[in-house]
C-alpha cells in the first residue's frame, strides 16, 4: 500500500524545535479574546512565508528576510535591530514577537477606522473571522495597500466586510497581477494550514489569555550561515 504523502504542515511540525514552540507560544500572548488569532495562526504563518525557516535568506524587492519575512522597515517598526552585524529577524524569538504584534495591530487597523495617511484609512470589519483575511491580506500585502483597495469596492458598491468583495480591487489599488493573485492565495491558504495546525500542533494555543513573559533572546543551540559574505549564527 503507498504510503500517505506528508502534508506541508506535517513537514514543519516536524521541524518544530521545543525552542520554536516556546517562541511562537509567547508570540501569541500579544493576541486577545478580541481577534481570532491563535498560536496556530503563528504556525501557519510562519510556515508559509519561510516554510519553518528553511526559506528565511529569501528576500524580494522589499528586502523581506527572516523566520517571518519581515521588511526592513516593519521589523524596525516593532524594535528590532535590522543591520549587518545583527539583523534579528534571523532570531526566532525577536521574530515571532515582531510578527505576532505586527497580525494584532493589523487586527485593530481593520477593526475601527484607522487613518494612514490623507486618503488611506480603514474600513472597520465587525466580524473577526472576517476580519482575520483582512489581516493576512495586508500582511502580505501591506495595511495601505488593503486600506485602498476598501475604498475603491465602496465606490463600486460592494460589501467592504467582506474580503471575497473586496480582494476584486487589489490590481485597481495599485497591485499587478502576480501580487495580487499572492495576496489571494495567501488569504486563502493561511487559515487552511491554521486549521490543520489547531487539529495536529503541541502548542497551547490558550496562552494568548496570559500575561506576555519577558525573554532572554540567547540560544544556544543553532547553526552558522553566510548572509551576505559574514556568518551568521541562526537559532534552531
Amino acid at each position: 500500500m503507498a504510503k500517505k504523502q506528508q502534508s506541508n504542515v506535517d513537514l514543519w511540525l516536524e521541524r518544530e524545535t521545543p525552542h520554536t514552540r516556546k517562541a511562537l507560544e509567547n508570540a501569541s500572548r500579544y493576541f486577545d479574546a478580541n481577534d481570532k488569532l491563535t498560536v496556530n495562526t503563528l504556525e501557519a504563518v510562519y510556515g508559509q512565508e519561510s516554510s519553518f525557516g528553511t526559506r528565511q535568506h529569501q528576500r524580494g524587492s522589499a528586502g523581506v528576510a527572516g523566520h517571518f519575512h519581515l521588511e526592513p522597515d516593519t521589523a524596525k517598526r516593532y524594535g528590532l535591530s535590522v543591520s549587518k552585524k545583527n539583523d534579528q529577524r534571523f532570531n526566532i524569538d525577536y521574530a515571532s514577537s515582531a510578527a505576532a504584534r505586527y497580525l494584532k495591530d493589523l487586527n485593530t487597523f481593520f477593526g475601527k477606522t484607522t487613518v494612514f495617511s490623507e486618503g488611506s484609512a480603514t474600513i472597520p470589519v465587525k466580524s473577526i473571522v472576517e476580519r482575520e483575511k483582512f489581516v493576512l491580506g495586508a500582511y502580505n500585502g501591506g495595511e495601505g495597500r488593503i486600506a485602498g483597495t476598501q475604498r475603491l469596492a465602496e465606490k463600486a458598491g460592494k460589501n467592504l466586510q467582506l474580503w471575497n468583495d473586496v480582494k476584486q480591487y487589489l490590481e485597481s489599488a495599485g497591485d499587478d497581477k502576480a501580487k495580487a493573485e499572492e495576496t489571494k492565495h495567501y488569504v486563502e491558504v493561511v487559515p487552511v494550514y491554521e486549521n490543520e495546525f489547531a487539529q495536529k500542533s503541541l502548542a497551547d494555543k490558550k496562552l494568548k489569555q496570559k500575561e506576555i513573559r519577558k525573554w532572554k533572546y540567547r540560544c544556544t543551540e543553532g547553526h552558522w550561515v553566510t548572509i551576505g559574505g559574514r556568518p551568521v549564527f541562526i537559532c534552531d
